[in-house]
């Protein structure tokens, strides 16, 4: 299953289909719980963002899921980092972060302070679609988040995260 998806989301991606979705307006979210996600607890590892990357994430615990992410440089250094936690909203789940420099400086600061969000939209086996963010299990160690991302104008694109438990 795992190589399978791996080939099957390459393919995906060489052929232009976007591996994030974006939420239809006034579709119901499905029902999920934090227990669906509990597989993601622990450490993982892999190549991110044009460098190392690093996703930690607690068990389910008070109701969410809590972790941090960490982008490296690709020079030993630390791009950003992200705070972020999985929590119930209605009977589903929204995935939520904040962004923060080297420094700690957040990103978000400068546009009144809100997490970003992406609700989830839709769960089909191992994959879990929030709008614009999806969670691919490609066997019990290995992980794929892929983002939806733009920047400086030019048109959204979906970059992989790809992942290895490490703990």
């Amino acid at each position: 299953m795992a190589l399978t998806g791996m080939v099957a989301g390459l393919l995906l991606a060489l052929a232009g289909e976007s591996q994030t979705r974006t939420a239809t307006p006034g579709a119901p979210p499905p029902q999920a719980q934090i227990a669906d996600l509990s597989w993601l607890a622990g450490q993982w590892h892999g190549e991110g963002y044009g460098g190392p990357a690093t996703e930690v994430y607690s068990a389910p615990q008070a109701g969410g899921i809590a972790g941090h992410f960490l982008q490296e440089d690709g020079k030993g250094g630390v791009l950003f980092y992200e705070l972020l936690q999985i929590v119930p909203r209605g009977r589903s789940l929204v995935y939520r972060l904040r962004h923060f420099n080297a420094d700690l400086t957040g990103w978000e600061d400068a546009k009144g302070g809100k997490a970003v969000e992406f609700p989830l939209i839709a769960v089909e086996g191992d994959r879990f679609f929030f709008d614009g963010l999806t969670l691919v299990r490609e066997g019990p160690d290995a992980l794929t988040v892929w983002v939806r991302i733009a920047e400086d104008g030019a048109p959204a694109r979906d970059v992989p995260f790809r992942y290895r438990r490490v703990r």
